[in-house]
Formats: structure tokens, sequence, C-alpha cells
């Protein structure tokens, strides 16, 4: 069953400051099962398909979309996915789900947006 404790979100929020800290991130913990992170202001992020607002929802997924930006989103999920192993009683996050039998086991999900869909992600150079 997925879940994220507020220890482990800390944790992920402590290392992206640590491993990026050109970029300014917001990291929520949504329910009991989810970590939402925004990237919020940074350097300019090339490649990535903006809307008209400067927002971006990101596919964990396929991060080849991403062109240039690809290995910084690479190294984003790597820090979500180690990072809750620091924390108290934390471990680090696996996937032994099946969609073929129905079957989802996950430590949690997470999503990884640029931006905010009411303010844009914000340059700096």
């Amino acid at each position: 069953m997925a879940f994220i404790s507020t220890a482990e979100v800390k944790e992920i929020r402590n290392a992206l400051k640590k491993e990026f800290p050109e970029f300014r991130f917001g990291v929520k913990k949504r329910h009991y099962h989810a970590v939402d992170i925004t990237v919020k202001k940074g350097p300019a992020l090339k490649d990535i398909p903006f809307d008209s607002r400067g927002y971006a929802q990101i596919n964990e997924y396929h991060l080849d979309n991403y062109g240039k930006s690809k290995k910084f989103l690479e190294r984003v999920v790597k820090v979500i996915k180690t990072a809750p192993a620091n924390a108290k009683g934390g471990s680090e996050w696996y996937d032994n789900s099946n969609a073929m039998i129905d079957y989802f086991d996950t430590a949690f999900y997470f999503s990884i947006k640029i931006g905010y869909y009411n303010k844009g992600y914000e340059v700096v150079n």
C-alpha cells in the first residue's frame, strides 16, 4: 500500500535544496500516499512544453521527451526516490505493481510540475 510519511517528505525537500541550490522547489504531501514536487524558480529549462502561463506537467515515465532538460529531471526523480531512506524508519522508493493483474504495490506516488497553473515558472539568470 502506498504511503509516505511527513518525515520522508521533509527528507525529499531537504535533498532537493541541497542537490539543486540554484532552483526553488515546492514539496507537498498529498493525502497519505503521494508527494507533489513543483519547480518554482531557477535557470531556464530547455525543451519543456510550457503552456501560455509558463506551466508544465512532467511525465516521469517518459523523460526522453524533454530533450536538454532530461538530465535535470532524471536527477530530480533520483532524489525523490532515494531521499526518503534518510528519514527515521524510511525506505527507498519501489514499484512492484503489475497492471496486467490489477495489482498495485508502490512505496508512494509522486508528480512533478514546472511552475504552478496560476503562476508560471520564474526564470532567474
